[in-house]
């Protein structure tokens, strides 16, 4: 048997190595997506946990009058956007309106107290006249008494005035705010949700409109046992609400339930989300993603578990 020579041999070798890496060069973007596509199989994704959730306004506020009255005019309509402080509507006013004008001109009156302020002016000079007088000898004491008796009663007097106009003033700031009762004004910064009466019904004993606050929102969701421990008060969350559709928003968890509802192994979480351009609308589904992954469900509750122990006892 004929064998070939070494020079030979590492010549084949050479050819056949040149061989192999011209036919891996073109195959190599293929070699390394397929080497991919492995990894990612052989290797599980990791999922964020997700749960179903509700965005709902941060509040409700029905608004009543705190004096009987008709209503006169209402100044929003359902659906606008309200500020703190602003009118809402108005009630009939014209008495309340006649007492802040005369609590005002009584106020503003000071004849009195320039009355009586000229009167012990007056009784001042007389006074210095009479000690004068008596100092010469030119009347007695009892008339210098009696103009000294003259001063004191002037300044009481004065007093007097300069109290009723102070009672006068305490009047006016009275009449302005029964008359402040009778304009409805927003307590919160919202939306007008509803209004239950008409310009000329009674408003004595009943919600005149309904107001909702929306920013911030709230969102409330309810959460599986195994989640318990893993949500925590402060806990960034993303929040993909149906409306508007396709975008991500932030909110933040406020209250985490400590206690576990034994009927459904759940319990109850509410986040606070920022609503500062009214983007958002409450009353919408949503999906809230948290940062770790989806626990793996509990296999049996507390109480299989006991019912187990005492099975085996």
């Amino acid at each position: 048997m004929k064998t070939k020579s070494r020079p030979a041999r590492e010549t084949q070798i050479r050819a056949r190595s040149v061989n192999v890496r011209e036919w891996v060069k073109p195959q190599f973007p293929k070699l390394l997506l397929l080497a991919l596509l492995v990894t990612m199989i052989a290797v599980p994704r990791v999922q964020a946990a997700e749960l179903d959730c509700l965005v709902k306004p941060e509040m409700y506020v029905e608004l009543s009058s705190p004096v009987e009255s008709v209503l006169e005019e209402i100044l929003v309509q359902i659906g606008d956007t309200v500020e703190k402080g602003q009118p809402l509507a108005q009630l009939e006013a014209s008495v309340e309106k006649a007492k802040v004008r005369l609590a005002n001109l009584q106020a503003k009156s000071s004849s009195d107290v320039q009355n009586r302020r000229e009167q012990l002016r007056y009784a001042k000079q007389y006074y210095k006249r009479m000690q004068d007088l008596l100092a010469q000898n030119s009347v007695s004491q009892y008339e210098k008494d009696k103009a000294e008796t003259e001063v004191a009663l002037a300044r009481i007097e004065l007093n007097k005035a300069r109290e009723k106009q102070r009672i006068a003033q305490v009047n006016l700031e009275l009449a302005q705010s029964q008359l402040a009762l009778r304009t409805i004004n927003s307590p919160i910064d919202g939306i007008v949700v509803d209004r239950y009466a008409m310009v000329g019904e009674s408003v004595s004993g009943r919600t005149i409109m309904k107001l909702a606050k929306v920013d911030p929102l709230k969102v409330e969701l309810i959460a599986p046992t195994e989640y318990f421990g893993l949500i925590e008060k402060g806990m960034e969350v993303e929040i993909y609400p149906e409306q508007p559709a396709n975008q991500v928003f932030m909110a933040t968890v406020t209250i985490v339930d400590q206690l576990i509802d034994p009927a459904s192994g759940s319990f109850t979480v509410r986040m606070e989300l920022p609503n500062p351009e009214d983007k958002l609308v409450g009353g919408v589904n949503c999906l809230a993603n948290f940062a770790f992954e989806t626990p793996e469900p509990a296999s049996d509750d507390v109480y299989s578990a006991l019912e187990s122990s005492s099975t085996g006892n």
